[in-house]
Order: C-alpha cells, then structure tokens, then sequence
C-alpha cells in the first residue's frame, strides 16, 4: 500500500478521536479533587497534532516496513496524546493509562512482528521497556531532587522502550536523547524569559512522548 495512502487513512481515524479525546479532557474526569480548583486547559491543539502525528507517523512506517507495522503504531498516538495533555494539565501521569501503556505496547510490538516475521524484534522490545524503565527509576532515586522524575515517568518509559525497542537499541537511545534535550532547551527557555525559577516542577512526561515520536518518524 502507498505509505503516503496509509499515512491519510490514518490521519482521517484519527480526526473523530481527537475530537472524542478532547471532549473526555474537558469533563475533568482526569482530575483529583485537589486538582479541581486550577485553571482548566482546553487543548485544542489536539484537534491538529494527534491527526498530524497519525498522519506522519503512518506514512512514515508504512514507507520503512509496512502497513501492518504503521498502523499497529499509530493505534497507541490517542493514548500518547492523553497523556501528554493530562500531564500538561496536572503535571501527573495517570496510572490508569501508564499501566495499560506496557501491556498494549508489547501487544503492538507483537503485531508488527506477525506483520514482518522479525520475531526478535519482539524479544528487543520487552528487553528495551525494562531497561528505560530501569534506568528511569535509576535516574529518579540516585539524583538529587528525582532529576525532575516521578514514578509517572518511570512507568511512562517502561512503554515508550517497548515500543521504541522493537525498531532498536540506537532508536531507544535517540528516542531518549531527544526526550531530555527537548525538556532542557523548554527549561531553559522559561528561564531565560524569567518564567520559571530551578525548583520550577516541568512536566517531563510531553518530552518523553516526543522524543518518541521523532524517534519513530526517522526509525
């Protein structure tokens, strides 16, 4: 199938979710109790970034494997897209999708293996998810002040290794590297405006995602 058709369709499923995703963020079903009384986002870049996204993402795939593979990926953008909104939010990553996040990225990662034969690739991915993990929560208990982390972070990363880890090593790297270089050039430039002071708490977790995506895009 022609990478650019792939990257439309999915582009197209995406537009209704989105504007599904967006309307169950305004509810504030999301939110604590002690959360409830802070400004609410309405997130209307959701309306063009997960399409987009979907859109680049599936062409991109389907360009450097094969449908199966693009479309496998793009079905997990949605719940990559919560999590950034609701981070950018509450500055928390919620459980209820973070736990899910592992499991359904094997399950993707085994799907692309169906798609392509390459069953190492799968074994790849569950070692890569354990391994940012690990090295997450590493990061998080030996630096001072969690190095900016939450165990939010940490169980994000368990996901984005799986799902990164299947392409492989180099792109878990790269994936990674951009994460963090993107959260500082944000830091700094909220210093620089005055914005922020360095016991500002930034939500890592849109970095992360990120990271990840561009990793994708150039896997």
């Amino acid at each position: 199938m022609n990478p650019w058709l792939v990257g439309v369709i999915a582009g197209c499923i995406a537009i209704p979710v989105a504007i599904l995703l967006r309307r169950k963020l305004r509810t504030a079903a999301h939110r604590r109790d002690d959360e409830l009384d802070t400004p609410m986002r309405h997130h209307p870049w959701l309306l063009i970034v997960l399409p987009l996204a979907a859109l680049l993402v599936g062409r991109a795939l389907a360009e450097s494997h094969n449908a199966g593979v693009a479309f496998a990926y793009c079905a997990c953008l949605p719940v990559l897209t919560a999590l950034t909104a609701i981070d950018l939010d509450v500055h928390r990553l919620p459980d209820a999708l973070t736990f899910p996040l592992a499991p359904a990225a094997a399950v993707i990662a085994a799907v692309a293996s169906v798609s392509t034969g390459h069953w190492f690739a799968l074994l790849r991915a569950v070692l890569a998810g354990m391994a940012l993990g690990a090295a997450y929560l590493m990061l998080l208990l030996i630096s001072r002040g969690g190095a900016g982390l939450g165990l939010g972070d940490v169980k994000l990363a368990v996901g984005l290794g799986i799902l990164l880890g299947w392409f492989s090593w180099s792109d878990v790297l790269s994936g990674t590297l951009i994460g963090f270089i993107l959260g500082g050039l944000w830091a700094a430039g909220l210093l620089i405006a005055r914005r922020a002071t360095r016991h500002t708490y930034i939500a890592f977790g849109p970095f992360m995602i990120g990271g990840t995506v561009i990793a994708l895009l150039a896997s």
